[in-house]
Parts: structure tokens; C-alpha cells; sequence
């Protein structure tokens, strides 16, 4: 077997031997060859070539420097300028084979590994008898790539060029082979774009293998390598257009030009092209045609001759279109039949009908061109009408995505389809227009006009525009939003409200409001101006860089980034006075102030700046969004609620807003509810929150820990910026008992995320809950020299710093500390559940208060409110050493039997509706 790596461009005529016993290549001195010689040396009288590869196994190479991998290295068969080739013993199996790498000194060489490991790959992907089989690709200690293949024992065909061309029938055969694995190859997409007489191998029963796909193209690829005469092919066999043209033109037909140069090798005895360097038998190839076969080599058949001259044809169009169309003409020849190639044509047969009738002939004639005419004109009068047509079905084309009922937060498939019966009604009688509704929840589907949902259905569909919609009850009526997003995903072009009565008085509406003909205007503009582009902070270049500046700030969620972003926000209100989206930032901004501090005063400022944004556009998205998130800060869920679904239905499809809702329907105690919004929320390309973590807490709630414990670790793995996912594992271990764990997973993180001001609570929490007192009382303390006047961060549990500590010193006999830090709390608690008389963590930390006060009527009184407003953790709650001095209550013990009773029931519900979405897509 020889190296099948580039061939010099000029043919090199060799002396080579034949065994004059067997006729196969010498592969050794002169004489018998190797097989012949071991034979006739045991005595064997034998011509099977395959018995070398018998002998050859039972010789046992015993330097281990010859190893390669897995294989014992026992001889150099073959070197080019890329790699070298061996025969080689897979040391497992025994088995011979040829193993092939890249030379030492192309290690840094990244075209030629690149073509290295296209060869393997390439070839690995074909299983076909005749191409030449990949065993195994591996890598070497020194990291160069090899791939180990079969053996051929027979050589190459370019050193059995003498046998072939000696029998002209045995070549053809053998050709029909070749072209049949060619065509296998690029039916799965891969050209070789290499092939000559030294890259077809022949095993010890003569049958040729296809090797050496070091330069195979895939066709679907858009890319090529560097083009220099090393890597293009071998002059004189490969096509013109393989040179003059870019690789990602090149089709089947440049492999059939060198099918038809190795065929006219192995007849004439030398390729169709000969020179004295590569460019010359370049330029020849490209400006002239190939020589005659039979002007070269006299007595070859005339239709094996027209075989090769079509394969050689200069244009591509002109030669067989496939391997498989040249194999069959091959073995048309060889069984006797008459070959495609040159059958009399219909254009000869009518002419020469028409030389024998020359008067009817021009009678037809003039009425056929009349005839055509005619034709042509009602063809390009149709043509120009479908055109027209296709370009306006183009323009008004919309894919409407399932309606999201907001109240079930699941898809209607059945509004969906009465909207679009309507609208292709309605739209039908304005002009040309092609609306497609999607029948279930794709992958990437919200229902509220995502990125990704309407990128994915854009694409799907080929439309211009995707309408998304959804609807909810409120009071009597039933309100439904309706929302025109550009393909991109980007913009949403149009927002529609109606008020209906019932979901399937929709279509009453639509004819109602003539939303069809604001759709198709809408559609029929050269430039579609997005509603959220007329904000005056995207117009005011000065007011657009303070925005995103603040933007940028707010998510890193420490004290003095969050400052700097409300100067930010600030900047850009008084660069555009009436801007709505810097407003509603900015009191997002105030809000996070706040959250970090517990600064009242930041709460006022974020509800004065939402209302004014608010003032200034009452269906302002951004407003409805920081109002939500205002209200989720002091507890008012409801209202938070309702502000959420106002932004939705406004046109805000952020992940941001679906979040919030998420966020609300846990802490109101449906964490089955929160678990398909988060996840609508990671539908976003985008994700600035950390979801994942999100629904861990989420599944924790439902004790569905393994489901809890995965999202933590996605949120670990891919949101290393932020604590929540190690912190979610740590307490997700405490919960479980597994406290020493908890902690050393704490401290192994702890100095990544100091900066956070949920890390140190955390680990204060860590002690108290598994009561270790003094190490808690030591952090807490710290706590509060750092946060005095503050409540103190908050975290899993619903522990207050003040709380903490009071209950701290109680277990240390210091009950006056106790008292006083007890009171405190109780106060502040008090003051925020008279505020937010429906907040489920205020009224636990309440609770829990009047536990240490050893107020054991009005703890239970205000845990069971907790409970009825949504608080669900019952496992923190065994935990909490505050409820020390009334766990012993049979009311307490009672309300944990039902906290436990309403998890397992929502967790059915959860998995339920979680089988039941997977099922509808």
C-alpha cells in the first residue's frame, strides 16, 4: 500500500516489478514477491495473496518502541508530505492493518491536521465494500492525530497499472466498482475531489478500495481550506473547474472528471494530460481537450472511448451527472448493451425528419413559432401575476402562535383558532394574505411574544410578523391582548386590548375594533416602527447612553453599582423629561437601593418615579413592571399580580416580567404555578435573572429535592456571577440534616461570593439552624455591627438578624439583651404586616417573634395566618430554633401536619401539569 498523499505534478514513469509467479507488486528485491517466496519456503503451494496477511500475524515484533497507541508498529509501507503510513498489529485482536498519522513536523501545522482529520472523518462516515474501512481514530502521547484502516495487501492501482492495462475488460470492471463507492460516498454528501490511481487501493483478492479523503469537501459546507497546488488535487486528474472556482461550487461531476482520467489511465497507459510541471497540465486540461483515446492506444472500443471523452468534458453540464450514471454505462458496455452515453438524440431525429420533408416541416415550423408566441405572452402575463401575488402573500403574512390564557397559564389552542378564522376572513377581503396558526406549544413557546418564540416561528413559517395573544378574566368580563411582533423578535410593531365577555366572542370583537385592516396596514409599511422605539430615551442619544449605562449597573446588585445607576437614570430623565422607560428604571433602581439597605425612603422614591411614569403612559410596560416589583418588595402580592399581567398585556415579553410572575405565585404558596412561569422565563436568549435557581427554590418547596438539586447545579454551572445556586445546595442540605455538608459546601465558595450580602446571613443561618449558637451569635453579631439601624439581610427561613440574636440570648440567660432585641423585632415586624396584612413571611417572622416572647396563643394565631397567605417551608420551620418554646403546642404540631398534606398535594398537581405540557408538544 502506498502513501495516497499529493502526487507531483508530473508523471513519473517507474520500473515497477511484477511476481512472474503471481503477477502481483514486488514488494521486496526482485524475483518471486513476498507471499510467493513465504509460501514456497513452508511449503505451501498456494496463489492467494490474503495468505501473507496469515503469515505476517504470527510474526511477533518485541521492540516496545514500535508502539503506536494500541498498535505494534512493524514496518514503514508509505510517506508523503503530510504523513506516513504502517503496517501495524492491533495488539488486542492481532489483527494487521495500516495505520496512518501526521508527521512529527506538522504538529503545529493547523491546515494540514485540519485535512488529516477531515480524512478520517470523512471516511468513517462511509461504510461501503469498496472504500477502504476506518478502524479507529485516536490520538498519540506527542498528541498528533492517526486513524488506523484495512490493510490492502494488493498496493495501489498506480502499481498495477501494466495488469489492468493489459486486460481492458478487467479494467472497466474494476472502474464500475470505483464509480459505484464514489457514488455511495457522495450520496452522503462528500466529495473526494482527490481521486487518481495511487488513492485506489486493492485488497489480496484484487477487489479496489477508495482511500485517502484528505481533501473530501461535504456539500452542504460553505468553507474551504487555503487553495495551493498541495491541497486542490493531482494535476492531470483533477477537474478545471477544481481549480479556476471556489471549493463550495463544485459538484459530483468534478469527482466524475477524475473517475474518467483514471480510466483513461489504466487503458492508454498515461493520463489524458501530460507536461513538464503541474501548470502546464493544468492549463491544458482547463483550454483543451483531452486527446482521443484511440488516437493513443489503437483498438479500443468506440464506446468505451465515448465513456471517457463525456467524463472529460470541459463542462460540467456535458459530462454523466453522478458516479452512479458513469458505473451504469460501464456495465452496460461490459454486459453488451448499447451505452447512454451515445444514444441519437430527439433533436437529431426530428431534424433529420425534417430534411426529408422539407415543405410540411416548414408549415409546422411557422405554426409552432406562432403557437409559442402566444404562449410565451399568457406565460409572462401569469408569471407576472403569481409574482405579484406571492410578493403581497409575502408582505401580509402573519404566524399566529397559541393564546396563553393568563389565569391557567397554559395554552388555548381553541381562541387561537377562532382568532385566525377571523382575521384570514377579514383579511382575505382587504387583499392577498397568508396567515398560519400553529397548532401546538413549540419548544421555545410563552404566549406572550418572546424573542425566542416568535424568532422560531418566523423562521418556521417564512412570515413577516408573528401575533401572539392571550387572555384572563376580570370580574365579568374576559380581556385579551393582542400583540404584533416583528420576525426578528425585536419589536413589537402593535398592541391590541379588547374586552369581551367570553373567550368565543373574540371573533365578535375583532370585526368590532377592524384589528384585520390595522394589521394588514401595519404589515403594507415599507418601514415598521416598533412601539417601544418612540420612547424619547431610545430617540435622545444623550438620554439612550445614561439608559443603558443604568442598565448595566442595576444587575450588578452591589450598594455602590446600584447608586451609580440611579445617577444614570437620573441623567437620562433630565435629557428626555417625558420618558416612561427611564422613570420605571429608575424606580427599579430605587427598589434594589432599598432591598440592599432597608431604606424606606428609597420605597417612596420608587413608587413616586412609577407613578410618574405611569402619569405620562397609563399602559406603560416598564411602569407596570417596577410597580410590580415595588409591590413584591413590601409584601403586596396581589396587587404586584396585576401589575405583572398589565405589563404582559401591554407588550412587555421580557423574561423579567414572566419572572415576576413566577416569583409572586411562590411566595402566594403555588410554587406549581411559579414552576411554568420560571420556565416560560428561561425560554429568553437572554436570561438577566437566574431562573435556574429560581426553580430550585421553587421544587424545594414541593420537597422534590433531586429535581431542586439539578436546577441548583444548572445554576452553579452557568450563572457563576451570582450566589443563588450555592447557596440554594447549601440549604437544600441543611433541610435534609446533612448540616456538615452544608457547611463545607459553604465555606469551599464562601470567599468567591463575599461580596453579596446574602453569604454572610446565610452562614449565620447554617449555625443556628444545626444550633450551634456561639459561631451563629458571632456572625449575627457581625451582621449588625455592619447593618445597625436595619432589619438585616433576609434569607431562607425568615430570619431577622434582630430575631436571631434575641433568641440567642436567651439560650445564653442574657434575657435583658433578649428582650430588648425581641421587642425590636416584634416592632418592626408588626409595623410590616399591618402594611402587608396578606404577606406570608412577614406574618412567619411575626410568629416567630411572639414564639420567643413566649407568646404562645398569638404565635400560633399568626403562623396559621402565615400558612393561609402562602408560607409553605414546613421543613425550615422544624428546624427554626425561634419555635423552640411552642413546638410542643399540639397546634403547632397540627399545622405541620397540614403544611405537609397541602405540599404533597400541590406536588402531585405540579407533576401532573408538568406530564401533561411534555405531552402536548
Amino acid at each position: 500500500m502506498k502513501f495516497a498523499g499529493a502526487m507531483s505534478s508530473v508523471r513519473v514513469e517507474k520500473n515497477v516489478l511484477h511476481c512472474p509467479q503471481c503477477r502481483s507488486t514486488l514488494q521486496v528485491g526482485r524475483g518471486l514477491c513476498l507471499n510467493c517466496l513465504l509460501s514456497r519456503g513452508f511449503g505451501e503451494e498456494t496463489h492467494d495473496n490474503e495468505t501473507l496477511d496469515t503469515v505476517l500475524e504470527e510474526i511477533d515484533v518485541r521492540d516496545a518502541d514500535w508502539r503506536l497507541g494500541n498498535y505494534q508498529i512493524l514496518e514503514e509501507i508509505g510517506r508523503g508530505g503530510m504523513g506516513v503510513i504502517y503496517r501495524a498489529r492491533q495488539r488486542h485482536s492481532r489483527r494487521i492493518v495500516a495505520l496512518k498519522r501526521v508527521l512529527a513536523y506538522h504538529s503545529d501545522s493547523r491546515e494540514t491536521l485540519s485535512r488529516f482529520r477531515r480524512e478520517a472523518e470523512a471516511a468513517a462516515s462511509l461504510d461501503h465494500p469498496n472504500i477502504l474501512p476506518i478502524y479507529e481514530v485516536g490520538e498519540s502521547d506527542d498528541g498528533l492525530p492517526f486513524f488506523s484502516m484495512k490493510f490492502a495487501a494488493g498496493g495501489s492501482l498506480l502499481d498495477n497499472l501494466v495488469i489492468f492495462s493489459a486486460d481492458r475488460r478487467r479494467a472497466v470492471a474494476l472502474m464500475a466498482k470505483v464509480c459505484r463507492a464514489v457514488q455511495h460516498a457522495h450520496r452522503q454528501g462528500i466529495l473526494h475531489r482527490d481521486l487518481k490511481p495511487g488513492n485506489i487501493l486493492l485488497d489480496g483478492s484484487g477487489e479496489p478500495l477508495v482511500s485517502d479523503f484528505g481533501l473530501a469537501k461535504w456539500l452542504d459546507a460553505s468553507s474551504d481550506v487555503t487553495r495551493t497546488l498541495t491541497v486542490f488535487g493531482t494535476p492531470g486528474y483533477i477537474a478545471p473547474e477544481q481549480v479556476a472556482g471556489p471549493a463550495a461550487n463544485l459538484k459530483p461531476t468534478a469527482d466524475v472528471y477524475s473517475l474518467g482520467a483514471i480510466l483513461y489511465d489504466l487503458l492508454a497507459g498515461r493520463p489524458p494530460f501530460l507536461g513538464e510541471h503541474a501548470l502546464a497540465v493544468i492549463r491544458q486540461a482547463a483550454e483543451k481537450p483531452a486527446p482521443k483515446l484511440r488516437s493513443i492506444v489503437s483498438g479500443i472500443d468506440r464506446d468505451v472511448e465515448t465513456i471517457c471523452a463525456r467524463c472529460l468534458e470541459r463542462e460540467q453540464s456535458v459530462r454523466y451527472s453522478s458516479a452512479g450514471d458513469l458505473a451504469q454505462d460501464l456495465e452496460r458496455w461490459l454486459e453488451g448493451r448499447t451505452i447512454i452515453a451515445r444514444p441519437v438524440s430527439p433533436p437529431t431525429r426530428i431534424w433529420r425528419w425534417a430534411r426529408r420533408n422539407r415543405a410540411l416541416s416548414a408549415s409546422i415550423g411557422c405554426s409552432l413559432l406562432l403557437g409559442i408566441a402566444a404562449a410565451g405572452w399568457q406565460i409572462q402575463t401569469w408569471r407576472l401575476r403569481t409574482t405579484f401575488r406571492e410578493e403581497m402573500l409575502a408582505t401580509h403574512s402573519i404566524a399566529i402562535v397559541p393564546f396563553l390564557n393568563l389565569d391557567t397559564g397554559t395554552a388555548d389552542t381553541a381562541v387561537t383558532a377562532d382568532v385566525a378564522a377571523t382575521l384570514r376572513s377579514r383579511m382575505s377581503n382587504i387583499g392577498p394574505a397568508r396567515i398560519i396558526t400553529s397548532t401546538k406549544p413549540s419548544a421555545k413557546w410563552t404566549g406572550t411574544g418572546a424573542r425566542a418564540e416568535v424568532r422560531l416561528a418566523a423562521r418556521e413559517t417564512n412570515c413577516r410578523a408573528v401575533l401572539a395573544g392571550m387572555f384572563r378574566r376580570v370580574g365579568e368580563q374576559t380581556r385579551v391582548s393582542l400583540h404584533l411582533v416583528g420576525q426578528d423578535g425585536n419589536d413589537v410593531l402593535q398592541n391590541w386590548t379588547l374586552k369581551i365577555g367570553e373567550p368565543k366572542d373574540a371573533e365578535q370583537a375583532l370585526t368590532a375594533t377592524d384589528v384585520s385592516a390595522l394589521i394588514y396596514k401595519t404589515l403594507a409599511s415599507e418601514t415598521q416602527t416598533a412601539a417601544n422605539r418612540n420612547d424619547p430615551v431610545i430617540v435622545d442619544a444623550t438620554a439612550r447612553g445614561y439608559f443603558n449605562a443604568g442598565r448595566s449597573l442595576l444587575d450588578r446588585r452591589t450598594i455602590p453599582d446600584i447608586d451609580r445607576a440611579i445617577n444614570c437614570f437620573e441623567g437620562a430623565i433630565q435629557a428626555a423629561p417625558k420618558s416612561t422607560m427611564a422613570r420605571s428604571y429608575l424606580a427599579l433602581a430605587y427598589m434594589g437601593r432599598n432591598f440592599l439597605s432597608e431604606d424606606p425612603a428609597y420605597t417612596e422614591k420608587a413608587y413616586r418615579s412609577a407613578n410618574e411614569a405611569l402619569q405620562i403612559s397609563s399602559d406603560d410596560s416598564s411602569a407596570h413592571r417596577a410597580l410590580c416589583a415595588l409591590d413584591i418588595s413590601i409584601g403586596h402580592f396581589d396587587e404586584a399580580l396585576e401589575h405583572a399581567l398589565r405589563a404582559l398585556e401591554s407588550g412587555d415579553p421580557s423574561e423579567r416580567a414572566l419572572g415576576q410572575i413566577g416569583f409572586i405565585w411562590e411566595q402566594l404558596g403555588r410554587p406549581d404555578k411559579a414552576i411554568q412561569w420560571f420556565a416560560k422565563a428561561k425560554v429568553s436568549e437572554t436570561q438577566l435573572a437566574d431562573y435556574d435557581a429560581m426553580l430550585g427554590d421553587a421544587w424545594m418547596l414541593l420537597t422534590e429535592d433531586d429535581k431542586a438539586r439539578q436546577a441548583y447545579e444548572t445554576s452553579a454551572n452557568f450563572r457563576p456571577d451570582l450566589p443563588e445556586g450555592w447557596l440554594g445546595l447549601c440549604h437544600l442540605k441543611l433541610l435534609r440534616g446533612e448540616v456538615d455538608e452544608a457547611r463545607a459546601l459553604f465555606q469551599k465558595h464562601a470567599a468567591e461570593y463575599q461580596s453579596f450580602h446574602t453569604a454572610k446571613p446565610f452562614e449565620a443561618q447554617i449555625e443556628f439552624f444545626s444550633r450551634n449558637f456561639p459561631a451563629a451569635k458571632s456572625l449575627y453579631g457581625e451582621i449588625r455591627r455592619a447593618d445597625p439601624h436595619g432589619f438585616g439581610a433576609q434569607q431562607y427561613g425568615a430570619v431577622s438578624q434582630a430575631s436571631a440574636l434575641a433568641r440567642l440570648g436567651i439560650a445564653e440567660g442574657d434575657f435583658q439583651f433578649a428582650k430588648q432585641l425581641a421587642d425590636e423585632a416584634f416592632k418592626n415586624d408588626e409595623a410590616q404586616v399591618s402594611r402587608s396584612p396578606r404577606y406570608a413571611e412577614a406574618l412567619y417572622r411575626l410568629a416567630a417573634d411572639q414564639a420567643i416572647k413566649k407568646n404562645t396563643n398569638a404565635a400560633i394565631q399568626s403562623l396559621r395566618a402565615s400558612v393561609d397567605a402562602g408560607w409553605l417551608d414546613y421543613r425550615s420551620l422544624r428546624l427554626d430554633p425561634r419555635f423552640d418554646f411552642v413546638s410542643s403546642d399540639s397546634r403547632f404540631q397540627q399545622i405541620l401536619n397540614d403544611l405537609m398534606k397541602s405540599v404533597a398535594d400541590l406536588k402531585r398537581q405540579a407533576l401532573a401539569e408538568q406530564i401533561a405540557r411534555e405531552n402536548e408538544r
